[in-house]
């Protein structure tokens, strides 16, 4: 999050009156809290846009309880995206540069104990010609899914 991100998340939690939010700056990677406090995780696109997902989604599993959800909407590809098309700030920008391999985003929650339980394409629209063009060529779409960590 950029500070600007966490001003404006502050300001909608506190005009809400959500009380019981607390909003902590943080790499995904590298959340400061304790280790199995959360009982659900939830990313809608930020995975996409991290580096390391492998990590990120470690870090995610590291945060939550025994029987705990992931809960996330992210941009996947149907094969991968060549180098080139990855460097495009725009794409970026539209979530599709960071996409990886859909097969390749459920291993890598998988690979981190946890069971993907539901997944759903979204209707999710592109808006700009270079993104339409990404999506055809390299198959990407949105989905949205639910892994559990078993043992609760």
């Amino acid at each position: 999050m950029t500070p600007a991100q966490l001003d404006k998340a502050r300001r909608l939690a506190d005009a809400h009156g959500f009380s019981q939010v607390e909003l902590v700056e943080a790499r995904i990677e590298a959340v400061p809290l304790e280790s199995g406090i959360a009982d659900c995780v939830v990313s809608n696109g930020v995975i996409n846009l991290a580096p390391d997902k492998g990590r990120a989604l470690a870090e995610a599993r590291r945060l939550m309880k025994p029987g705990g959800r992931l809960a996330l909407a992210d941009i996947v590809s149907g094969r991968p995206l060549v180098e080139r098309t990855r460097r495009k700030t725009d794409l970026w920008a539209a979530c599709i540069g960071g996409a990886i391999p859909r097969d390749s985003y459920f291993e890598a929650i998988e690979a981190t104990g946890l069971r993907l339980e539901e997944v759903r394409e979204n209707p999710y629209e592109f808006l700009t010609e270079r993104a339409l063009e990404a999506c055809a060529k390299y198959g990407v779409v949105s989905v949205t899914l639910l892994a559990v960590l078993d043992g609760g």
